[in-house]
């Protein structure tokens, strides 16, 4: 049934929601340990249980093989994998062992240790990162939310939002594939590559690069003031968004505005709508606009679909001509009845 899935994807959403300062700074710092161990030739020791063990061997593949394109391979093992090492120390010295002694053989001063454990209190993990403290080996623990043994002895901790297994797993999942790209684009800059940002925001310079970052998505695209959201913006955007990939709203700064609108408008400045309008996670993108019309906009970005209210004729709406030439279509969306902006103001102004 898609309840589960559903309940599942929304679930993991509010996790990630939930990353903070602390993760993006010790995710900065992880980088950073990774980097200067193999840029001088040191490596990495990686390791965990259950599932946390497939998370490691899963980050050696990719930093042995590669993540991203073509690059020479990186000095990474997973102590996971050997299995008659790993049943070898099990069966002679116990199961609490097997990552310790393994990074004991293997490590030296200046590598760097990763011990995954969702608990943050798995014995064996807690076992080798105390190792690899006294051997010189630089250590980073990924974790859940909770205080643990390993956030007490790793250099850096990486702690997933949660206390709830699956929600630790997904995002440790998430946090290795980006520890993954960053090692290879630090050690190995392609400057080509293009990634869509982490913010809602694109400023006028970002355009372009947020563009080429895009190029490959479903890009829906609609625009206007937005001066005062009523729910006729909230259905009309709702709708938007699930016709694409993501939603990028085109929106007028306050001096075009006052052009189109007169000196009396906007109601609210800028700054404020763009704050009111970051808040909908139907909106992915902002980018503001100086001009009368976003058709600049619209020929910078190229979207693949073109939205607007049901004010509109697909022949009037500005920027219709250059989405259909290229490829994209036009959708007009029916307008919520008993809401206009204009009439709000009239209402209250009056």
């Amino acid at each position: 049934m898609k309840k589960y899935l559903l309940e599942d994807w929304k679930n993991l959403q509010v996790t990630i929601e939930n990353l903070n300062s602390e993760i993006t700074n010790s995710f900065e710092k992880a980088i950073c340990l990774i980097v200067k161990a193999l840029k001088t030739e040191k490596k990495i020791l990686v390791f965990g249980n259950g599932g946390s063990a497939s998370d490691a061997e899963h980050f050696a593949g990719e930093i042995v093989g590669r993540f991203g394109y073509d690059r020479n391979p990186l000095a990474c093992l997973s102590l996971t994998c050997p299995t008659a090492v790993f049943t070898a120390i099990s069966n002679d010295y116990g199961y609490e062992q097997v990552f310790k002694r393994q990074l004991l053989g293997l490590g030296k001063p200046g590598d760097v240790a990763i011990g995954i454990t969702t608990s943050g209190n798995s014995t064996n993990v807690v076992l080798a990162l105390e190792a690899a403290v006294n051997a010189g080996i630089h250590t980073i623990a990924m974790t859940g939310a909770k205080d643990s043994k390993v956030s007490q002895i790793a250099n850096v901790v990486l702690r997933a939002p949660s206390e709830y297994t699956p929600r630790i797993q997904e995002i440790h999942g998430l946090m290795i594939h980006s520890l993954c790209r960053g090692i290879e684009l630090e050690i190995f800059p392609k400057p080509e590559n293009f990634y869509l940002p982490y913010k809602k925001l694109i400023e006028n310079n970002e355009i372009t690069n947020f563009a080429k970052a895009a190029a490959k998505y479903k890009i829906v695209f609609t625009n206007g003031c937005f001066d005062i959201l009523h729910p006729g913006h909230v259905m009309l955007l709702k709708k938007a968004r699930t016709l694409g990939d993501f939603l990028v709203l085109g929106l007028n700064t306050d001096e075009s505005i006052r052009k189109i609108k007169g000196p009396s408008r906007p109601y609210h400045n800028l700054k404020d709508r763009i704050d009111v309008l970051s808040a909908l996670s139907c909106v992915d993108y902002i980018i503001p606009f100086p001009e009368e019309t976003p058709l600049n906009l619209i020929q910078q970005l190229c979207p693949t679909i073109l939205v607007k209210g049901g004010d509109y004729a697909s022949n009037s709406v500005v920027g219709a001509e250059w989405v259909l030439k290229h490829g994209g279509k036009v959708e007009i969306i029916p307008l919520k009845e008993g809401h206009s902006t204009s009439k709000i103001l009239e209402k209250n102004l009056s």
